[in-house]
């Protein structure tokens, strides 16, 4: 008999007809219970690693997986040490927005000077920055867990920032209309404040603004 009726005919063993075994369900069922299974069988093996070490382990599968959670485990902390805190950054910074035009405010020059010690007049620079695309500046200072407490003055240059855009949108900035040619804004920080970060922003618009202790 050829070769395909044969595939196609029932085989003959001890009187039993046997033929291709029937399933209950599709290949794509059968599929994704073994898979569920196969999942099952993992989840009981890593809970298992967790539990025990390397030696500990006597199934290779086991050893292998102890080994890979030990490699992966952060080392120990040295007692006494300190828990890791917060990435340090600028304790002060600040962001600007340009109310008029509904945006953030890049390229903005802003600076940054303290109340020197015992004068009432007297400010000593500290810093400088100008936003970016975002209006933001959060490396006005260099990073760190503590500022000085002290009295504060920040001031913006809206000058700068509302000619560059009167060339751009004359019919929101008017030229040479300007009302704010500068924005100063002063604050102090406390004793016990050290640690804090103090957000500055600024809302802007050619005829007025505010402003707020961010976070």
């Amino acid at each position: 008999m050829p070769s395909t009726q044969l595939s196609q005919a029932a085989w003959i063993n001890g009187g039993r007809s046997l033929r291709p075994p029937q399933y209950a369900n599709l290949p794509a069922n059968e599929l994704t219970n073994a898979a569920v299974e196969q999942q099952k069988i993992t989840e009981l093996r890593m809970r298992k690693s967790f539990g025990s070490s390397e030696a500990g382990a006597t199934h290779p599968g086991d050893r292998r997986a102890g080994r890979l959670l030990a490699q992966l485990a952060p080392p120990p902390a040295a007692a006494g040490s300190p828990a890791p805190g917060p990435p340090l950054r600028s304790p002060i910074t600040t962001h600007v927005l340009d109310t008029c035009m509904g945006r953030p405010a890049p390229g903005v020059k802003a600076t940054l000077a303290r109340l020197a010690p015992g004068s009432a007049a007297a400010w000593q620079p500290l810093a400088a920055g100008q936003t970016d695309k975002d209006g933001r500046i959060g490396n006005l200072l260099a990073p760190s867990g503590t500022v000085e407490p002290g009295h504060y003055k920040m001031t913006w240059d809206t000058a700068e920032y509302m000619h560059r855009c009167s060339r751009q949108f004359p019919d929101f900035f008017p030229p040479g209309r300007r009302f704010y040619p500068s924005v100063s804004v002063e604050f102090e920080i406390h004793a016990g404040q050290e640690r804090e970060h103090f957000h500055v922003p600024l809302t802007w618009n050619p005829f007025g603004y505010s402003t707020y202790r961010g976070s």
